[in-house]
């Protein structure tokens, strides 16, 4: 599994105080200032293949994540551990036992819920955030993909329902443009799907997660609490989350540090399809954005 064969890419399992341990990846000079990569849901910091050597010649150290449940990291069989409030504080318990603070991140979807959450904790550890596509500013539809993910039941015969072709056009669906996919990129993403506690995670964040998009003032007092400069970069063929670009257009009114960029022919997962791009816009966000604390 990725990254083996990549040099330039370290990895190493964390364990954190809460006895929970994820799999991490970097590259770049542990001396340069770092990016946090989240990725969504259903799949790993492999979605951030293209981006570790992208940041690492811009002179940024790259931090990807398995967030619990993806990829290598724990997939608790607890209920609770999928819910926004206990995701959100993993990846700050993480950042602090790294000693991470003031950090750029670039959260993709699921993810950029659990960035605008991280943003108004006390002590919050983001400085700046590009949020690609995120949950927290659309309309989510993953129902449709797990129809039954209420049903406790489906647990026993769920991993031997998910096969190769499922992940695969699951997948295809994130693009606006499928050929773009590999068939190393459907290994990649079907590989960690053959853990049993894999889609019992799914189907559990799909169940338990703040997937409700808030109103309109309730979530442009949450930007402006943080005082943190944000970047969403929507794409206009996202068939994921929806109606994100009016409602970013209806937050800008009321939150002043808060940017948008639509990405023509821009799929859901377009930090994965077109990384040169969406990698640049997010460092020249970072270059030219200052970082600002709360109540800035």
């Amino acid at each position: 599994m990725f990254p083996a064969g990549s040099s330039y890419i370290r990895v190493r399992m964390v364990t954190l105080a809460s006895g929970l341990r994820l799999r991490v990846a970097e590259s770049g000079a542990v001396d340069c200032a770092p990016i946090l990569l989240l990725h969504g849901w259903g799949a790993s910091l492999y979605m951030w293949r293209d981006w570790f050597a992208l940041l690492a010649a811009a002179g940024r150290r790259a931090i990807a994540v398995d967030i619990p449940g993806h990829g290598l990291s724990d997939k608790p069989d607890d209920v609770d551990a999928y819910r926004l409030s206990s995701l959100t504080r993993t990846v700050c318990e993480f950042l602090a036992q790294e000693h991470l603070t003031g950090i750029d991140v670039v959260a993709h979807s699921m993810a950029g819920t659990i960035a605008l959450e991280m943003m108004t904790q006390p002590s919050s550890p983001i400085g700046r955030a590009v949020l690609v596509n995120p949950a927290c500013f659309g309309r989510v539809r993953l129902e449709q993909l797990f129809p039954l993910a209420g049903v406790s039941s489906i647990d026993r015969v769920l991993p031997r329902l998910v096969r190769k072709w499922i992940v695969a056009r699951t997948h295809r669906l994130q693009y606006d443009d499928p050929s773009r996919i590999k068939p190393r990129d459907e290994d990649e993403y079907w590989a960690p799907s053959q853990f049993p506690a894999y889609t019992r995670a799914m189907r559990r964040l799909v169940h338990v997660f703040q997937w409700k998009r808030g109103r309109v003032d309730e979530i442009a007092a949450q930007l402006r609490r943080a005082g943190v400069p944000v970047l969403a970069i929507l794409g206009d063929k996202d068939g994921l989350v929806r109606e994100a670009i009016p409602f970013v257009s209806a937050l800008q009114g009321a939150c002043t540090a808060l940017e948008m960029k639509v990405i023509a022919r821009g799929g859901h997962a377009m930090n994965e399809e077109r990384p040169e791009e969406i990698s640049a816009l997010a460092l020249d966000f970072f270059r030219r954005s200052p970082l600002l604390g709360k109540g800035d």
